[in-house]
């Protein structure tokens, strides 16, 4: 019997790779908890997508009701503070205690988060708030970085062999924002 291992999933190609990564040493199940994933129709898909992953390898999936105003809630105030800021650290903490709380629930004992193969991602911030999750709800976060070992570029890699949608910014609408001025900025240069 494996070690049981609630898995924080943001997205289907770094569930993908972790999923792929984990399954022979671990009895994982599949969290997708993502408020700050806007609009609906992106959530949607990635959360699609997610399952889509989950089925292919045989691991359960859940994904709690889409409520992006509890992110809202969450972040109010850290509207202009850009990308890898306060803002990301206090939505990680949101997704991380939901997940923590689904772990407490279903009496697993510890849980993880797929967010830490982005080169994105700052791996520290996600760890801590990991762990002050774990705290709150009685389980135990488990601090993987799944960057190491060429992780990310090999995540492309299974992305492309399956056909995963490859979003282009991270899900909330302020990183949307700031993508499409990073789009506009880069026409102009080429122009």
């Amino acid at each position: 019997m494996f070690p049981k291992l609630v898995l924080h999933a943001c997205c289907a190609p770094d569930e993908a790779y972790v999923v792929h990564l984990l399954k022979e040493s671990r009895e994982l199940y599949c969290y997708f908890s993502n408020p700050n994933i806007q609009p609906q129709e992106e959530y949607d898909r990635r959360r699609d997508e997610a399952q889509r992953v989950a089925d292919r390898f045989s691991v359960p999936f859940v994904s709690p009701p889409y409520e992006p105003h509890v992110w809202e809630e969450a972040i109010r105030g850290l509207e202009n503070t850009p990308e890898g800021g306060a803002r990301c650290s206090t939505c990680f903490l949101l997704r991380l205690r939901q997940t923590a709380q689904f772990t407490r629930q279903i009496g697993w004992p510890s849980f993880a988060s797929v967010m830490s193969i982005s080169p994105h991602k700052n791996t520290d911030m996600l760890d801590e708030a990991g762990r002050q999750a774990a705290r709150e709800y009685d389980v135990t976060y488990e601090s993987f970085n799944f960057k190491k070992q060429d992780g990310f570029r090999k995540s492309i890699a299974l992305s492309n062999e399956l056909g995963l949608y490859r979003q282009d910014y991270c899900g909330c609408r302020l990183s949307k924002a700031e993508r499409d001025i990073r789009r506009r900025k880069k026409l102009i240069d080429t122009q």
